[in-house]
């Protein structure tokens, strides 16, 4: 056999092995961890969060500067920076000497207004149960009367008794009526009034009550 055909049929051989090699190698990279660093879940379609961690500063889109209508020394600070508030609510608590004697002689005059409210109340409650007993008693006249009434006026119709007494009857009998009719009428303003009293005392009181510190005129951070 000719010499040429040798090197054809040897880089024939040649080129087969080598295609060969390259069929039976993997040259795939592996990397060995350990199971329990791994966390093993479904994939779900869901909403990504991503933090990244910078420096900056937060601006508010409003700013409210708050001032106490009294001078002093801030005993408590109710509230820290950056913390929730709402309108209302105490921020710090100041002293004022001048103004804890104000103070004291505010709350000697409260208390001398809570008893004057208790005394009323029951002045006014002794005074509806007096005229609730005296519209009672003038209802039961009334009744008393128009049965007087009808029985002299069935007796006159039948020419039984003098007309004198029957008109004695029928005049005690409207009277009743008169007597029960204003007392009513008295026992309704009475209410009214008391009502008003009641609220303009309780409201004086409310008014007195309220503590002397600095609030928060608005919803929002500290």
């Amino acid at each position: 056999m000719p010499r040429k055909y040798w090197a054809w049929i040897g880089g024939g051989a040649v080129l087969i092995a080598v295609l060969i090699w390259l069929g039976l190698s993997n040259f795939s990279s592996t990397l060995k961890v350990d199971r329990k660093g791994l966390s093993i879940g479904t994939v779900e379609k869901a909403q990504f969060n991503d933090y990244v961690s910078v420096d900056g500063q937060v601006v508010p889109i409003s700013v409210v500067q708050i001032s106490s209508e009294e001078g002093g020394i801030v005993l408590e600070k109710v509230v820290d920076e950056g913390a929730h508030v709402n309108k209302g609510d105490v921020i710090v608590k100041l002293s004022n000497s001048n103004l804890d004697l104000e103070i004291l002689n505010a709350e000697s005059e409260l208390a001398e207004k809570q008893d004057m409210l208790r005394n009323t109340q029951i002045s006014m409650e002794q005074d509806r149960l007096n005229n609730s007993n005296e519209e009672l008693s003038l209802s039961q006249d009334v009744i008393t009367k128009r049965r007087s009434y009808q029985h002299q006026e069935a007796l006159h119709k039948e020419e039984l008794n003098s007309r004198e007494e029957y008109l004695k009857a029928k005049e005690d009998y409207n009277l009743a009526v008169k007597k029960h009719a204003l007392i009513s009428k008295r026992l309704k303003k009475d209410a009214q009034l008391r009502r008003s009293q009641m609220e303009q005392m309780g409201d004086n009181l409310e008014a007195m009550q309220k503590n002397v510190a600095a609030g928060s005129p608005a919803q929002g951070e500290a």
